[in-house]
């Protein structure tokens, strides 16, 4: 299965975001990455990891992966709210990926932390994911 599923995932992730009319009416922008100089507030896809979660019959991984939103308005409210909204749309409605079966998509861990910059303080929101992708049997 190799980086297929991470990808296909990714891939669905990014457009189940894009496609919230109430997350897109809030944010700046959706991002594969963070850019630099991006108007606030945005969101931005991070880290992911994969573990083998295979089975006699089935080829599996386990994603772990997270969903990160920027903001610089005055206090944690607004990254928290982002939060909720990108997690509703995550979870509202089945997530399909072409050729595999999304097994399960959880939510496992979340945070909001502080930055001082030089221009004023940023909140960074993490959501943490984990999801199980299993390729029709062998």
């Amino acid at each position: 299965m190799s980086a297929f599923a991470p990808m296909k995932l990714q891939q669905a992730v990014f457009a189940a975001l894009a496609a919230d009319p109430t997350l897109a009416a809030k944010v700046a922008g959706i991002h594969d990455g963070p850019p630099d100089h991006a108007r606030m507030p945005y969101i931005a896809l991070g880290d992911t990891s994969t573990e083998d979660a295979s089975t006699k019959s089935h080829a599996g991984q386990r994603v772990s992966f997270d969903v990160l939103v920027w903001s610089d308005a005055g206090g944690q409210m607004e990254a928290k709210e982002l939060m909720a909204h990108a997690d509703a749309a995550l979870t509202a409605s089945p997530i399909t990926l072409e050729g595999l079966s999304l097994v399960y998509l959880r939510l496992v861990s979340s945070g909001v932390t502080r930055r001082i910059a030089g221009h004023g303080t940023q909140y960074r929101g993490r959501l943490s994911y984990r999801a199980l992708v299993m390729a029709p049997a062998v």
